[in-house]
């Protein structure tokens, strides 16, 4: 009797990937994968799956499919996994996987997923679970999927701030209604000396400091607030004020949180570097558009890194562009 079997995912792999666990399944048992679009099907026993959930090589059965279903033979009585690589996320392709033992085999349940405790076992054919699902639930699962996407595409994966295309996509929300604009405050602010660091300490020690400051940024500031990791050490803030000096405020919690953070270059260590940040501010009603609030906001982070650094400066009109800081 087929055995149809439950999707699960990996911690630490994209949730572009749907993972089925088979179990421990008899040599000439066949791996049906039903595919909505052109998809990568990978079958592998448990100690390769381990290796490709680690991010180390790997081998498998399998490979890219145009058919549907895609039938794989296992070769061997062991324990087996299935991963559907879930190719355009534009096209939500699904899939689902049943398991047609050979006679007189019985079909166990499926193996624990990996970090993500005990998986509940496979529903048995004609059970409720093995129905077909109906369009309100694959509509359900559409729009989950969608959102999913959504966050996965607007958000910085070293620093879990968002991203850059997320800061542009709020910063136009905010033009389209002029009324936004007497309230709203663009901070923008790099952290200093960066480069020294890296090149001193490596990549791997950047990227420390880059989550260590995100999360200072974010763990300062109000809920409402809007932060983004713009660009390599750049990062952005929008927040909604009732005057510049609550702006100023905010912008200078940031700050004094960065730089309250003690940051040491190797696990374990007692000692650590000062790591801080420079801040620049304009208020979005003294722009004309939004690539002139961002200039100016860059002009007055310009202006901190010109007065010494470690400091929020409020953009002012005699500001001159200067784009090599002392």
């Amino acid at each position: 009797m087929p055995q149809k079997i439950g999707e699960g995912f990996v911690l630490g792999l994209s949730p572009r990937y749907k993972c089925y666990h088979l179990g421990k399944q008899a040599a000439g048992t066949v791996v049906e994968v039903v595919l909505s679009c052109v998809n990568n099907v990978r079958l592998m026993d448990h100690a390769n799956f381990l290796l490709y959930s680690e991010g180390k090589t790997f081998q498998f059965i399998g490979g890219r499919t145009e058919k549907s279903p895609a039938r794989l033979a296992i070769p061997r009585t062991a324990n087996w996994h299935i991963v559907v690589d879930r190719v355009g996320f534009q096209a939500l392709s699904d899939s689902n996987v049943r398991t047609i033992p050979p006679k007189g085999a019985k079909p166990a349940a499926p193996l624990l997923a990996p970090g993500t405790g005990n998986a509940a076992p496979a529903a048995a054919a004609g059970s409720q679970a093995a129905r077909p699902t109906s369009e309100a639930d694959v509509l359900t699962r559409m729009l989950n999927e969608l959102n999913t996407y959504k966050q996965i595409a607007n958000t910085d994966s070293l620093t879990g701030l968002a991203n850059r295309r997320a800061f542009d996509a709020r910063m136009t929300q905010i033009f389209s209604d002029p009324k936004n604009l007497a309230g709203t405050a663009l901070i923008l602010t790099d952290i200093d000396h960066f480069k020294s660091f890296n090149d001193r300490f490596g990549h791997l020690v950047g990227d420390r400091i880059l989550k260590s400051v995100a999360e200072a940024i974010r763990g300062s500031l109000p809920k409402a607030a809007f932060s983004a990791r713009t660009g390599g050490e750049e990062f952005g803030i929008i927040v909604q004020v009732t005057s510049p000096d609550d702006a100023f405020d905010i912008a200078e919690l940031a700050r004094r949180a960065v730089e309250s953070t003690s940051f040491t270059h190797q696990p374990g260590a007692t000692e650590g570097s000062k790591i801080t940040i420079s801040l620049g501010l304009c208020m979005a009603g003294q722009s004309l558009s939004l690539e002139d609030l961002y200039i100016k906001a860059d002009l007055a982070l310009y202006g901190s890194k010109n007065d010494g650094r470690n400091r929020t400066s409020v953009y002012q009109d005699d500001m001159q562009d200067n784009s090599t800081p002392a």
